[in-house]
């Protein structure tokens, strides 16, 4: 059930691997060695370039002293 669309897995060891249910595309690169429609694998489409984030991280609007340690 893994999403593996547009991994290069080409140099990867999936021996044991249990693909069934794993999401690919037509960008997913594969071992010479596996055939992913024997697997398991679903074919999808690739979801294009990851959205920006909805919130953006706070940023610091005030100035603060340095930090001193107790004597």
């Amino acid at each position: 059930m893994a999403d593996l669309r547009g991994t290069d897995l080409s140099t990867a060891n999936l021996v044991d691997a249990r693909l069934t249910g794993a999401l690919a595309s037509e960008r997913t690169r594969w071992p010479a060695d596996v055939d992913h429609s024997t697997a398991g694998v679903v074919d999808s489409d690739d979801p294009g370039p990851e959205p920006s984030p909805l919130l953006q991280p706070p940023g610091m609007t005030w100035q603060t002293p340095p930090l001193r340690s107790a004597p």
